[in-house]
């Protein structure tokens, strides 16, 4: 059965689900807009027939580009290419021997100039790591305010109440030139997770309509797990999935047609030891892949997952879990790869040191995922025939002039004398990145930065606040 076969029944049980079963919208507000554009809403479950769920599907772009502030900073979606966004929705930092505590917004603010210095990434901030010394109402503008003011790459934006939703994009208006300008040129995306099975709560379905109003993407994305909140078999679950993202799409698209979506499933296996969330499992690098090729049939860029891992600090399960679903995500053609830099413990806390290690995986895999050039140049004939039989070609001026486009691992090394060579790699690698980071921090413009901390102000934020965020 060829892939689009497969994906062709997906689609066709995904709308069944939508017409006889429904989903869920907890939200007063998505049930009236989805009743005014004919959608038969019963209580809050909205059934949608096919007709109606592809004519607002085909309004939103197969692809779109996201701008940092800096004009260096861009990535599009949906072109083909694999983006690489970094750790999300943590609560816990782990430690290196294992350890596990609450993250601070200094912890937040040492990832951000990780991922900032990183060449790999276009995309920073989001929930990084989750400020426990924030109080949790504040803690997405406090996360804003530190993404804005430490990288000017494109943001990620924490999801958040409504209010503080709001105050995020009304300061994002101030940093890029007014509501019209921002919708014209997007900066932000937001995660909008479905609440498997069918299900869209209300804090998620009041983000997800904000972000449309103001034109910014929005991935749409569910995480369920194979026999607890989905079906055993993936074929069910993700057609589930399916319903649950297309159902949040066609709302975006009505709120404003063209709004930026992405196709997500998150989905993966269970472990039935204690119904934990297995997200480094083989079963979801099967669905998550699939992603990119139901974006594909729906002509939508696709989210998924990689450099995941449930080993609860880096050791050899860490790296084998991530370099399998991040290759795997790769592959597949996943358009946007989430929490891939630092999750371990099945996304419950990060880890530095596993963000370090993850930089050079995804490293690793993009380059082996790079055909290498067959030309003139390359086939080096010339020096095959001159060095001949036996020869050596350490010093011919192809290898003397070119010797620096060899892969150079920054993580461990190929002739190791000490016990702790790993580690001290990884120590090295995340001071190198921080020293980058200073010699080239970048700069806000004092007026935007003081209309920005207005509109923080205004939400909640205090200066105090602002103040220690800007000095770490």
């Amino acid at each position: 059965m060829s892939d689009m076969s497969r994906a062709q029944r997906i689609h066709q049980a995904a709308m069944e689900i939508m017409r006889e079963v429904g989903v869920t919208f907890h939200n007063d507000e998505a049930c009236r807009i989805l009743k005014e554009n004919g959608i038969r809403v019963e209580g809050h479950v909205a059934y949608f027939t096919e007709e109606q769920v592809m004519h607002w599907v085909h309004m939103a772009p197969a692809q779109f580009t996201l701008y940092g502030r800096s004009e260096q900073y861009r990535l599009t979606l949906g072109d083909g290419s694999t983006n690489p966004a970094p750790t999300y929705g943590c609560a816990f930092i782990a430690e290196r021997d294992g350890t596990q505590r609450p993250g601070t917004m200094a912890d937040y603010v040492k990832a951000l100039k990780l991922v900032h210095a990183s060449e790999i990434y276009q995309l920073n901030g989001g929930i990084l790591i989750q400020p426990g010394d924030i109080p949790d109402t504040l803690a997405p503008l406090a996360m804003f305010y530190a993404a804005v003011t430490h990288s000017d790459k494109a943001l990620l934006l924490p999801t958040a109440d409504k209010a503080v939703m709001e105050a995020m994009l009304q300061a994002a208006c101030h940093l890029f030139g007014g509501r019209e300008a921002l919708a014209e040129k997007p900066r932000m995306i937001a995660l909008i997770n479905t609440n498997s099975p069918l299900a869209l709560d209300g804090k998620m379905l009041d983000n997800l309509m904000l972000m449309a109003r103001y034109g910014q993407p929005v991935i749409v994305c569910p995480a369920a797990m194979l026999g607890a909140t989905g079906p055993l078999f993936m074929a069910g679950t993700v057609a589930m999935g399916a319903a649950e993202s297309l159902a949040g799409i066609v709302l975006a698209q009505m709120i404003r047609p063209g709004t930026p979506c992405v196709f997500g499933i998150q989905s993966t296996a269970v472990d039935m030891h204690g119904l934990t969330f297995a997200c480094a499992a083989p079963e979801g690098t099967l669905m998550q892949g699939f992603s990119a090729d139901l974006g594909r049939f729906y002509h939508l860029p696709s989210r998924g997952g990689g450099s995941q891992c449930d080993a609860p600090f880096v050791n050899a399960q860490a790296g084998y879990e991530s370099m399998l679903t991040y290759y795997a995500a790769v592959q597949h053609g996943i358009s946007l790869v989430m929490e891939a830099g630092g999750v371990v413990a099945s996304v419950n806390a990060t880890s530095f040191d596993k963000m370090i290690v993850d930089f050079e995986i995804i490293r690793q895999v993009q380059f082996a995922s790079q055909p290498f050039a067959v030309d003139a140049d390359t086939l080096c004939l010339d020096e095959i025939k001159a060095v001949g039989h036996g020869g050596s070609y350490v010093t011919t001026d192809t290898t003397l002039d070119n010797f620096m486009e060899l892969y150079m691992p920054r993580i461990g090394s190929r002739d190791a004398k000490s016990p702790s060579y790993f580690e001290d790699s990884i120590d090295r690698e995340c001071k190198r990145l921080l020293d980058v980071y200073e010699d080239s921090r970048p700069a806000l413009d004092p007026a935007v930065r003081d209309a920005v901390r207005a509109v923080c102000a205004e939400a909640g934020l205090t200066v105090q606040q602002m103040d220690e965020i800007e000095a770490l």
